[in-house]
């Protein structure tokens, strides 16, 4: 019988001995009861991420015929997930509701992101022992993903991530399944990476590793055998294997970059940098998952127990490399600003297939019979636990989570609504600035200024950091911001993250500003049909900043002025350290540009709180000298007078009220 013939039966073999029909019996049933675990455990999470939005405008503009683009007439790739946009776009032109088909596909994604995982787990790696611990062997990854807090959040919040794993998880299989049968006529998986690439720019980073594994299989072939290994990698099946992807992809960025200008997302450029922050930022980003997941480290090291295995070694080596290279490309790129473990959900299977098989080699190691009971048992048993001490470990703080986005959301679109009617009041689109953009943008349909560059084309590429407010201790990953250019616009209304207080370097970067200063003042937005109340900042008519008045500069001037302040409204949170909040006010003031107000107003609410009506009004009089159109100021001295019985004052300052800001007195 010639060698390959021998070879092919007895893989043949292999598989028939491994693949038994109760492995397989119980495999499925086992992946069908995870399947619905899974199905309810996401349910629990249910939510729509307010970055979902973002997609959902460009889906909702390229379908009314507007283009492919965030703010009707600018041409900027504020998305990175191409195909889902077009999936979600051919959702809506047949008439469904595309926004809860990005959760349905999210699911489906997810579900067979586990089928995909057993797949590998029972045809690529199958085990050749006892029933017990076939199954042991081959479930263990899927009970670990199935489990798993991130990967059941992630796959109900209406982003591509759960399209972009399942892509990835399939890509994979494939590939490996191209190794195992070399004779296989169509190579799909690079087909199938294509579409995860569309998907996600990531997916680039895994077709480059199996380029790059190809390689590494030619050079380790043995000697006599590397001529032939070379001829095999630049084989009509190799080239036409990356024709699949290259020519595609190759076409790809030639429209995009005719279509917007560059070859990267729009995001790549406001997100990414190569200071010692980002790779900071990075580095905690991959040890918290390492810690939430990887036993701090300890299943980390058991996945590369399977590059003992000189058998398969080859295809361990590939998700070894996958899971690492793609580590390093987090930690790289500073890790991701969206809780919880997003960037690491796609390689979830990846890492739970490693350490199951890592643990199959301390198995083998620890118990060499031919059926190994016990020592499947222990690991299937512990596994369990594991994955239910994660399970319940983490649910809270995932709810937790979700609800906080739920309400992050709904409050965005309220304050759409707000903006909405009130371009419809004043008969032309509304320029809006603004750091939080996903329902904001969707429901308002204003022109909005991303001040963090994400769908901003001169904030991207123009950023104009300012060193001095630049500090490490805030908590934004996004760096990029305009100050200059966010403010050539005159944008009608500038929206901070968290209200009142400047929190994002973009946010804080506008109070160095003297036209902000000059221009820009807290508006109460009030409906009072939703109960709802939030402050905005307005922009000034040319007139009413004419009112402003004018002072010689302050000679103690300091741009981190603005660090002082956010550092005192933070402050003021703790009941006990009101005093300690009122001293920080005075050191932004003492450090801050003359004739600025909000200082005062802020203290002027703590004395309140305090009951030191003397020391409040005192603050609220100051705020008013400075800015007239200090409404909250206004709003807290009409009460002041009101109940210390100065009619004459509390008068003045109602009808301030009515003139500057009339929804407040409708409430």
């Amino acid at each position: 019988m010639p060698p390959k013939k021998q070879q092919k039966n007895s893989q043949a073999k292999t598989v028939k001995k491994t693949g038994g029909p109760d492995t397989r019996v119980f495999g499925f049933a086992a992946l069908g009861l995870l399947a619905i675990l899974l199905y309810y455990y996401a349910a629990s999470f249910i939510f729509i991420q307010d970055d979902s939005f973002i997609t959902y405008r460009y889906v909702k503009n390229f379908t009314d015929g507007n283009g492919l683009v965030f703010n009707i007439g600018e041409r900027v790739e504020g998305y990175t997930c191409f195909l889902w946009v077009m999936l979600l776009a051919g959702v809506k032109q047949l008439g469904f509701n595309y926004i809860s088909a990005s959760q349905t596909l999210g699911i489906i994604s997810s579900l067979l992101t586990l089928l995909f995982t057993f797949l590998i787990s029972v045809r690529i790696f199958p085990k050749d022992r006892g029933t017990l611990y076939n199954f042991a062997f081959s479930i263990i990854a899927v009970i670990m993903l199935a489990s798993n807090g991130s990967f059941a959040y992630w796959t109900v919040s209406g982003m591509e991530t759960g399209l972009f794993g399942m892509l990835v998880t399939l890509g994979i299989f494939l590939y490996l399944k191209e190794l195992r049968q070399p004779d296989l006529q169509i190579p799909w998986s690079s087909a199938v990476l294509l579409l995860a690439s569309l998907t996600r720019p990531e997916g680039n980073i895994i077709f480059a590793v199996t380029v790059l594994h190809k390689v590494i299989i030619v050079l380790r072939a043995p000697k006599g055998e590397t001529g032939s290994a070379f001829r095999m990698l630049w084989s009509k099946k190799n080239l036409t294997w990356a024709a699949i992807y290259i020519i595609p992809a190759i076409i790809y960025m030639i429209w995009r970059y005719s279509y917007y200008g560059y070859l990267f997302p729009n995001t790549f450029y406001a997100k990414t940098g190569s200071s010692l922050e980002y790779f900071k930022t990075g580095g905690e980003y991959l040890w918290g998952f390492l810690q939430a997941y990887g036993g701090y480290g300890v299943l980390a090291a058991v996945s590369l127990l399977t590059l003992r295995d000189k058998k398969r070694f080859n295809e361990y080596l590939y998700l070894v490399m996958v899971f690492y290279i793609f580590c390093i490309y987090i930690v790289f790129v500073g890790g991701d600003v969206l809780r919880p473990n997003r960037f690491f959900v796609p390689l979830m299977p990846v890492f739970f297939i490693l350490v199951q098989e890592g643990l199959n080699q301390i198995a083998d190691m620890l118990d060499k019979s031919k059926e190994a009971v016990m020592g499947a048992v222990v690991v299937l048993l512990a596994v369990l636990g594991l994955s239910y001490y994660t399970y319940k470990n983490e649910f809270e703080t995932i709810k937790q989570y979700s609800v906080l986005e739920n309400g992050l959301v709904e409050k965005m679109k309220l304050t759409a609504t707000w903006l909405k009617n009130k371009q419809t009041q004043a008969g032309r689109p509304l320029v809006v600035g603004a750091t939080t953009i996903g329902a904001i943008s969707f429901y308002s349909e204003v022109t909005l200024i991303d001040m963090l560059g994400l769908t901003d084309k001169e904030v991207a590429h123009n950023p104009k950091p300012i060193p001095e407010i630049s500090s490490k201790d805030v908590g934004w990953r996004e760096r990029n911001y305009n100050v200059d250019y966010v403010l050539s616009r005159k944008p009608d209304y500038i929206l901070f993250s968290t209200s009142l207080k400047p929190s994002a370097y973009a946010e804080r970067g506008l109070f160095t500003s003297d036209e902000f200063i000059k221009y820009y003042y807290p508006f109460v937005m009030t409906m009072k049909e939703y109960a709802f109340n939030d402050i905005i900042y307005k922009r000034k008519t040319d007139e009413e900043a004419s009112l402003k008045p004018q002072l010689p500069p302050n000679p103690n001037y300091q741009k981190s002025f603005v660090n002082l302040l956010n550092q005192a409204m933070n402050t003021q949170k703790d009941k006990n350290k009101l005093q300690e909040a009122i001293e920080l006010y005075n050191k932004s003031i003492q450090a801050g540009p003359s004739g600025w107000g909000l200082p005062y107003q802020m203290m002027g609410e703590l004395y309140i709180q305090t009951k030191n009506t003397e020391k409040a009004k005192e603050n609220f009089e100051k705020a008013i000298e400075f800015d007239d159109q200090n409404i909250l100021s206004h709003y807290y001295m009409y009460n002041i007078s009101r109940q210390t019985g100065d009619t004459a004052a509390a008068m003045m300052h109602i009808e301030k009220l009515k003139k500057y800001a009339p929804d407040m007195l409708n409430q």
